[in-house]
């Protein structure tokens, strides 16, 4: 079909480097055609993943639009959040029916595709299924428009022979080929093989659908300067310098403004091709109206530096710095990434008529000089611990690699930017539960899935995630005697075991008895206190700390069960629950025993032998979605009690499974949340979990002990009362004379987090208590910031905060 001059442009990946620039440019170089900037944020999320950040702040996409229509008067940009991944691009293209559609929508680190099987099937799967959709879509409904698509100049098998631009008409034993075939490629990490199946892809469609494609062999791209972005902070486009994400010129860059030595991988003979960002945009404005002709796949070999070698690059680096008046120095071969180990500078002739053809390049010395004075001002954002590559191409070096000799330090310092990368600081063990980046996308994920179109859709992909999560749990906790099932909330599961046990127990005289103690959380022992089909009974403080005097109490009392939590959520104590549950057995054989782990999983391992029923929430060591519950069984449990099911069914297409399972029309995405947050668990395991949280357990008690006590505040650590050993990874400290509240706002109000129990009855003592929770992603640098906010805030109190009288209704919980 014919395009008219109005046609809209799509340009998908219009918030990354370069599509961010290029979209503006294209707006004001066409005025009467609506640019249509598609994105979904993958840029900004993988870069935020794997700890990095851009040297230079970049706004919001309906901030740049806004800076573009003040700045430029541009009145025709439009942004769109869509993945290229979804019936959402089809849709879109059916219609809008752009005239000319720029792809650049792809994952486009090679590290980043190295790094392990998640990050690999990732590329893969983005890259190649988004380029696929793109191409359908374009037949289906604009089978006239231009598509330029971003490929790599990495495609291209480096030999020693001249590259030709895109086809060549090789010869071999003497016979020349009798029409052009595709330059040889090559690849050595899955990234560019993606781009290599790419151009195969857009080949065919060529070939057999006559689409006209102009497939761009993009070489490295540096700077950050364009004409119209580069003398307005609002219009910046982002400047990358780590390893999965930053050019190696961009990185030279970086390492200049930040003082630092230029770091050259391996010899650095390896060759890279070059074009400053200012020339790419250029070149790739003027394609817009440069169609090939139906049927054509046209391949532009967009280079324009092509001579140099990366330690000739750095020499030519440090040279313009001296220039803008900076001495630096270069580092060579202190790492080598990707095995670049050549002996020499291999030598070629790239071909490249369109770019030799259609415009002046900027020149290099020129466009550095421009970026160095837009990072200027920035060179406080440059974080030096991202120079140093952490993958290797030759085997994978693990991301969450163990240190044996100090397990509180992840030899991976940006572990917690890559999976917590949070601001504040969340000590609070009640809800320790900062869920990690990858459960928050992975529930995002799922919520873009085009089957929650239709309501059979949506329990078709629920169940599917829910099964996978099934599977996955008795890998992580491995169990002969109990089948597993997981709701969305840990409280539903008390709910309806108090109701199944209330059905289950006919004929009664008396309430449903059930033993439990004072440290319980509400959530858990409420179900219970709620029915009057039961009868709760707490344990006194003697009862619990001394076992003859606890057997004596289950002779007097013959509970029908026992509900104890692994560790107390209020005091951090670890109760003796394997000798509770041995003695009841022992007393009573048809007794059950229920154990709340939601203060012990993802620290300690499940004690499945003493319990016929355990239950956690995700949110707390495991740091999942918020309330997701799992629950385990035994045999004996369910021959005796049964199950409910909200739906009347199990929503499960496992067999065996033990009921007590999900409702129906609930938010499935948390399914897809806690999948992602039991694989990161089982990445890292819970020895590593439970050493690294205890080790800062340990550093931050030392230097609390010694504030408190150059204070003069009187307090005690609640360790080892009455025979309980305390949870290492916690630490509950009690204020004899202090209210523990204001000091707990003041965290607050500094981005700190704790919990925070005043007048409280704990085990028949009334308690003014701060807890501290360690998750095991903290560093002592961060506890070193919650350290000096709490000393500077007693050192400022002239008097002592006393504690008030301490009344039942005086107690409070934050």
């Amino acid at each position: 079909m014919p395009f008219s001059e109005n046609s809209p442009i799509l340009v998908l990946g219009g918030d990354g480097y370069l599509g961010w620039p290029l979209s503006l440019h294209l707006a004001l170089e066409h005025p009467s055609r609506p640019v249509i900037m598609a994105d979904n944020h993958l840029r900004r999320r993988l870069v935020k993943e794997t700890g990095g950040e851009s040297l230079l702040p970049i706004l919001s996409p309906s901030g740049r639009i806004k800076a573009a229509r003040d700045i430029h008067s541009v009145d025709n940009l439009e942004f769109i959040h869509l993945d290229v991944n979804s019936p959402v691009l089809e849709a879109l293209i059916r219609e809008r029916k752009p005239g000319t559609v720029y792809h650049l929508a792809q994952q486009c680190s090679a590290p980043y595709s190295m790094r392990g099987s998640r990050e690999a099937l990732f590329t893969l799967r983005n890259n190649e299924e988004g380029n696929m959709r793109v191409l359908w879509a374009v037949r289906r409904h604009v089978p006239e428009a231009h598509i330029v698509k971003l490929g790599t100049f990495g495609e291209y098998a480096k030999s020693g022979l001249d590259i030709a631009e895109g086809y060549f008409r090789p010869e071999y034993r003497g016979r020349i080929a009798e029409r052009p075939v595709p330059y040889p490629r090559e690849a050595d990490d899955f990234y560019h093989a993606s781009k290599i199946n790419d151009s195969n892809y857009i080949s065919v469609a060529c070939r057999k659908w006559g689409l006209r494609v102009s497939d761009i062999m993009q070489s490295t791209v540096f700077g950050s300067w364009t004409e119209k972005t580069g003398a307005a902070h609002e219009l910046f486009t982002r400047l990358d310098y780590d390893e999965c994400f930053g050019t190696v010129v961009n990185r030279f860059l970086a390492q200049v403004v930040r003082g630092k030595s230029l770091s050259v991988y391996g010899t650095g003979h390896q060759r890279t091709g070059l074009m400053a960002l200012s020339d790419s945009i250029q070149s790739l404005v003027s394609l817009c109206d440069k169609a090939p002709s139906v049927g054509t796949h046209r391949v532009i070999n967009h280079v324009t530096e092509d001579s140099f070698s990366v330690i000739e690059l750095a020499e030519t680096m440090r040279g313009i710095a001296m220039e803008e008046g900076f001495l630096v120095t270069i580092e060579r071969g202190a790492h080598d990434p990707r095995g670049e180990t050549a002996p020499a500078k291999m030598e070629y002739r790239i071909e490249r008529r369109y770019v030799s053809e259609s415009f002046e390049s900027a020149g290099m010395r020129e466009v550095i000089s421009k970026t160095f004075r837009m990072v200027l001002p920035y060179r406080h954002r440059v974080n030096a611990a991202l120079f140093a590559p952490k993958t290797l191409w030759n085997g994978h070096s693990p991301v969450f690699e163990k240190s044996e000799s100090s397990p509180h330090e992840f030899p991976d310092a940006n572990f917690r930017l890559r999976h917590f990368p949070y601001g504040r600081i969340n000590l609070n063990p009640g809800t320790l539960g900062s869920p990690s980046l990858d459960t928050l996308e992975a529930m995002g994920r799922f919520h873009e899935d085009e089957r929650l179109g239709h309501p059979l859709g949506q329990y078709q992909h629920g169940r599917e995630v829910l099964d996978r999560c099934l599977s996955l749990i008795p890998v992580l906790w491995k169990t002969n005697s109990h089948l597993a099932t997981v709701s969305a909330s840990a409280t539903q599961f008390t709910n309806l075991l108090a109701l199944s046990m209330a059905r289950s127990f006919p004929n009664r005289s008396r309430p449903i008895r059930i033993v439990t103690t004072p440290h319980e959380h509400q959530g858990g022992i409420s179900a219970f206190e709620a029915l009057s089909d039961f009868e709760v009974l707490y344990l006194s403080a003697l009862e619990m700390a001394d076992n003859e005097t606890f057997v004596d109490f289950l002779r007097k009392h013959r509970p029908d069960a026992g509900f104890y939590s692994h560790i107390a959520y209020d005091s951090g104590w670890r109760f003796p629950v394997e000798s509770w549950a041995s003695s009841m057995k022992a007393i009573l054989p048809d007794s059950l025993v229920i154990l709340d782990l939601c203060q012990s999983l993802g620290l300690l391992d499940p004690p499945f032998e003493y319990a016929d029923v355990l239950f956690t929430s995700s949110h707390k060591w495991l740091f999942g979605p918020k309330g997701a519950g799992i629950l385990w069984t035994n045999e004996r449990f369910r021959r005796k009690i049964g199950a409910l099911q909200w739906s009347g069914e199990s929503l499960s297409f496992q067999p065996g499974e033990s009921g007590f399972g999900p409702s129906g029309g609930m938010d499935f995405s948390i399914f897809s949340g806690l999948e992602a947050t039991l694989r990161l668990h089982q990445f890292v395991g819970n020895k590593t979990i439970f050493a690294r949280s205890s080790a800062l357990s340990a550093y931050f008690r030392k230097n609390l002990r010694d504030i408190l006590e150059h204070a003069g505040i009187t307090h005690e650590f609640m360790d080892s009362p009455k025979g309980f050993p305390i949870a290492s990874a916690v630490l509950s400290v009690d204020f004899v004379d202090l209210d523990p509240y204001p000091v707990y706002i003041h965290l607050e109000e500094n981005g700190v987090h704790v919990k925070c129990i005043k007048g409280k009855q704990i085990a028949g003592a009334t308690r003014n208590l701060l807890r501290f929770g360690f998750p095991y992603y903290e560093d002592e640098k961060r506890l070193d910031t919650v350290l000096a906010c709490m000393e500077a805030y007693l050192s400022s109190c002239r008097e002592p905060i006393l504690a008030p009288n301490r009344h039942p209704h005086l107690a409070r919980e934050n």
